[in-house]
């Protein structure tokens, strides 16, 4: 492999990787392609973010198709967690869009965008927030990408928390206990985050019947987008 070029700095993503082969959209094949001019006889990474990761060496490589061999997969752990965050999409989705690539830097397993009594945003376009979730699982160099459910109210949301996951939501309207010092003995966790206005009192107790319990993050009033990444942050660096 004298003559092989490896390039380790980049990771890429693949619809599906297995010992003989690779599928990747051409999307990515014409960035690897135009943009990177990446040629053949290149070694790579590649991530189907499911947590197979690839080392593989390209053959052929064009506008809207790629070969390899010598593709070698290795098993990523998962987390040692699993977060899933309820949060209601902003107005300005250029932020909702930053919390999606700073949470998937971080490590997040599920998003679901909720629809609250006091949301200012009701439709999101997934294709989009799909593909700023790959870039940045790429970029951060994950092997898992969360998943991005379907837009959803809060009722149905809430009502859904399976019976082992420990369920927060951030609320600034009581006394209630820094979202640190309030985590569960699971390792499965759900966080609600609610729109600028934040949850009404109504959803406030529905949420509790759900199983959910107020938790405080910090003294100052956080954004939206802002809220989000600092509980992510906040169960990701429980586990550490």
């Amino acid at each position: 492999m004298s003559n092989i070029e490896i390039i380790d700095e980049f990771w890429f993503y693949a619809l599906s990787i297995s010992a003989d082969h690779i599928e990747m959209t051409e999307e990515e094949v014409f960035h690897m392609f135009r943009v990177l001019r990446i040629i053949p006889d290149t070694r790579v990474l590649v991530t189907d973010g499911k947590g197979r990761l690839a080392h593989a060496t390209i053959t052929e490589i064009g506008k809207k198709s790629i070969a390899f061999t010598d593709i070698e997969v290795e098993h990523i752990p998962q987390y040692s967690y699993d977060l899933h965050v309820g949060i209601a999409p902003t107005k300005n989705i250029n932020r909702f869009e930053w919390f999606l690539e700073k949470a998937t830097e971080i490590g997040i397993g599920r998003i679901t965008p909720i629809i609250t009594e006091h949301s200012e945003r009701k439709h999101i376009r997934p294709d989009r927030l799909e593909k700023i979730i790959v870039a940045a699982m790429k970029q951060s160099k994950k092997a898992y990408k969360p998943i991005l459910t379907d837009i959803m109210n809060f009722e149905s949301f809430v009502a859904q928390k399976p019976m082992d996951t420990s369920g927060y939501f951030a609320y600034l309207g009581k006394n209630s206990g820094h979202l640190k010092n309030e985590l569960g003995t699971t390792n499965h966790h759900c966080v609600l985050i609610g729109p600028e206005g934040g949850f009404s009192a109504n959803e406030c107790l529905v949420a509790e019947k759900s199983g959910f319990k107020s938790v405080s993050l910090g003294k100052s009033r956080l954004r939206t987008e802002t809220a989000g990444i600092v509980a992510s942050q906040i169960i990701a660096m429980h586990y550490e």
